[in-house]
């Protein structure tokens, strides 16, 4: 994945230090997060890694 515009650098930070780093801090206590809460940020992460895993369209790849 080449990072090229705002939403890749958005989704690279919010998918690799946001969301690991309020998983971290609830996990040792510091803040408290309602579980539904906690589990919509990993609802949200797959929705990045499916996005930016998934299969690309002839469109998005001229080179085929």
């Amino acid at each position: 994945m080449k990072v090229t515009n705002f939403r890749d650098y958005l989704a690279v930070f919010m998918g690799v230090i946001v969301f690991p780093l309020v998983w971290i801090l609830q996990g040792i206590g510091t803040i408290n997060i309602p579980e539904g809460v906690i589990g919509a940020t990993i609802a949200i992460e797959t929705l990045i890694a499916q996005f930016y895993f998934r299969k690309s369209t002839p469109s998005e790849n001229p080179a085929k």
